[in-house]
């Protein structure tokens, strides 16, 4: 017959046994997946930092192209300024001319009415016409006539001077508004310059669990040891094996 102690020692080894590898297999296994955890959360913070840049670069592309587009815009304004110069200063120089040929014009005129004046004086002189008040007469209708030429002449020369400067100004106030419709379709688009993403936050790195202890399934190896030798050594196996002259006891009497 089987030693109901070498049994239970048997199975309390057997359980022991299989309670470690059991802690074992527990232990790789959260090794495991704090092991991919951590794998996980660290490629993840590599993609968030790969996509921050790229979104960054994004933005300062953006940026860059809005201010070529501005600096363009810049651009055409101060040439359509300089075209609107050039087109204020050909309308000035045919104002100036056209001013100068009606003063030129005028000016023939005004010696061509002198001449006659003095001319119509030296008819009068040199007729055979009576000194005295019929000579005066002639002499101031003379006058007169040379007077209403001449203030004639003069007013066309007011009257295109005077057109010159509406015309001047209109030049002026036409240039101003060429310059301010250039101004107005300046287009900004670079408002603000553009700001980095926020620094991607790293992860904390969770360690691994500690390798339990042997102690718990041997403990309860023994335990199961204990047990198996009591059932199969029937109630009270080990007070009766400890009695002297029992199988665990010491040579001697079995008892009165």
């Amino acid at each position: 017959m089987c030693n109901p102690l070498a049994v239970g020692i048997a199975m309390g080894g057997a359980q022991a046994i299989t309670g470690i590898q059991e802690q074992n297999r527990q232990h790789r296994a959260q090794v495991d997946a704090v092991n991919r955890s951590n794998a996980m959360a660290r490629q993840k913070y590599l993609n968030d930092i790969q996509i921050s840049a790229y979104n960054d670069q994004r933005k300062l592309d953006v940026f860059e192209a809005q201010l070529a587009a501005d600096s363009a815009s810049q651009q055409n304004y101060y040439k359509q300024l300089e075209i609107n110069q050039v087109e204020a200063n050909r309308a000035v120089a045919a104002a100036d001319q056209e001013l100068q040929e009606k003063i030129t014009e005028q000016m023939f005129e005004s010696q061509a009415n002198i001449a006659a004046a003095i001319q119509a004086q030296g008819t009068v002189l040199a007729g055979n016409m009576a000194s005295g008040q019929s000579m005066m007469l002639e002499l101031s209708q003379a006058e007169r006539e040379f007077g209403f030429e001449q203030a004639q002449i003069d007013a066309t020369i007011f009257d295109a001077s005077r057109a010159y400067g509406l015309s001047r100004y209109g030049i002026d106030l036409d240039k101003y508004s060429a310059d301010t419709s250039a101004m107005n379709s300046i287009d900004t688009a670079a408002h603000m310059a553009p700001t980095a993403s926020f620094q991607t936050i790293r992860p904390i790195k969770q360690n691994a669990p500690k390798k339990p202890s042997i102690l718990g399934p041997i403990l309860g190896g023994v335990t199961t040891a204990i047990s198996g030798a009591s059932a199969l050594g029937g109630e009270n196996y080990f007070g009766n094996a400890m009695k002297p002259g029992g199988s665990w006891g010491w040579p001697g009497s079995q008892g009165p």
